[in-house]
């Protein structure tokens, strides 16, 4: 039996078979099905790292990472609070006509700047030089084995807001931030109406998308995941919907078959992001969107005035900010990559693709934290107001992008005979 949506990864063939193994007509590659998901990953997704050196941490050291990773945001003034009394003694200080007494002030926050870009720095390259690197779609199946061998499944998103320390709790208290993300792609999603017949969502974990917001429910979802443990939660959840273990890098999917495609936390972990972006414009149909989530470089860190003018050069030269590209990875002892995209990489990443940029904008902003605590309608209308204001709008945790379709991608104009 053929496969109209699916392809080989290796030479973009034909795929054929049945419930043991899906054999491509062209070249003769043959990709094994486990538990009725099929393992389509191209050659050269070869393991790197030595699958001894993988140890799964507890609940516990997983959330000192996670506090460690959210320290390096930070100066030697300790959060938001701090800089608002900081602020209004300012204030107070102009405003009394004592100009003299600005000067100290200025020099703390300068101080703290070069505190938080040194100490940011430092742990930047520390992460950099770390050997242990999940580089490869065979180094997540190293990862499956490890968590096997201890009798655990892959954590899943819930399991990231549940710890206490990622992002959704920083921002609300609560799993609020992480829901309106979903929200977010639920709006774009309807958007589309009954042309979104064929959905894709690239690191779809166990498929929450679909079975608590609905992305997908009644369409043909297909769910791509290097993870085969989140795909065998998210085949239990969805046993209607098609579970594909393939790396978004090299999707196995027909070009032009796609209506709606998203992406949430998922390309910064890719070896090479511009790659996968590509492949999302090429399996799009013309006139149909794909929506990115991912971590901001232009995030708000902190309330430092220098950090903040800092942000706003960043909107004309991203160059003055320091990137992420890897950071030690949550739940294991090893670093994964953690890109933080800027609104010029996104730019860069789509060009020739044949798709345009409908809306640029971030989301997750963290301030102000101490006032919004658990409240989630507070919560979102701060997100509406900020994320409506020119400038402001860019400095959220996450940065998000909608682009469309609208032609075919400059490399295959180029070359109509390429199959690449």
């Amino acid at each position: 039996m053929r496969n109209w949506l699916l392809e080989c990864p290796s030479c973009r063939g034909e795929l054929a078979g049945g419930e043991d193994e899906l054999l491509c007509l062209s070249c003769g590659g043959r990709y094994p099905m486990v538990n009725g998901i099929p393992v389509l990953f191209a050659p050269g997704d070869d393991p790197t790292v030595d699958p001894g050196g993988i140890r799964i941490k507890n609940p516990a050291e997983a959330a000192v990472t996670v506090a460690e990773m959210n320290a390096i945001d930070r100066g030697f003034i300790p959060g938001p609070r701090a800089y608002y009394l900081l602020y209004l003694a300012a204030a107070a200080a102009a405003l009394g006509w004592r100009s003299a007494f600005l000067a100290p002030f200025v020099m703390l926050l300068a101080l703290d700047w070069i505190y938080f870009r040194s100490r940011r720095g430092g742990a930047l390259k520390r992460f950099e030089r770390n050997p242990l690197r999940l580089r490869s779609a065979g180094d997540w199946r190293i990862v499956d084995s490890a968590y096997e061998r201890e009798g655990k499944t892959q954590p899943t998103m819930s399991d990231w807001v549940g710890l206490g320390g990622g992002r959704g709790a920083l921002d609300a208290g609560t799993a609020i931030a992480d829901d309106e993300r979903y929200h977010d792609i639920l709006r774009v999603y309807r958007s589309l109406g009954e042309r979104a017949a064929v959905i894709a969502d690239i690191g779809a974990n166990d498929g929450r998308a679909c079975w608590e917001f609905g992305i997908g429910a009644g369409r043909l979802l297909v769910g791509v995941d290097v993870s085969r443990l989140l795909l065998e939660e998210f085949s239990a959840r969805l046993p209607e919907m098609t579970a594909i273990q393939a790396d978004g890098a090299r999707l196995p999917v027909r070009s032009g078959t796609v209506d709606f495609l998203f992406c949430t936390e998922t390309l910064e972990h890719m070896t090479d992001p511009s790659a996968a972006m590509a492949e999302f414009a090429r399996v799009l149909k013309p006139g149909g969107l794909m929506m990115i989530q991912s971590p901001n470089a232009h995030r708000l860190r902190n309330l430092n005035i220098f950090h903040i003018l800092t942000l706003v050069l960043s909107l004309l030269n991203d160059r003055i900010l320091q990137r992420k590209i890897v950071h030690e990875n949550t739940w294991l002892n090893a670093c994964t990559y953690h890109w933080d995209f800027s609104l010029q990489h996104y730019k860069r990443m789509l060009r020739g693709t044949g798709c345009r940029i409908v809306e640029t904008r971030s989301s997750s902003f963290f301030f102000p934290l101490f006032l919004l605590r658990g409240r989630a309608e507070p919560y979102r209308r701060k997100e509406r107001i900020l994320s409506s204001i020119p400038v402001v709008k860019y400095f959220g945790g996450d940065l998000v992008l909608v682009a469309e379709k609208t032609d075919e991608p400059v490399s295959l104009r180029m070359n109509p005979e390429s199959k690449d």
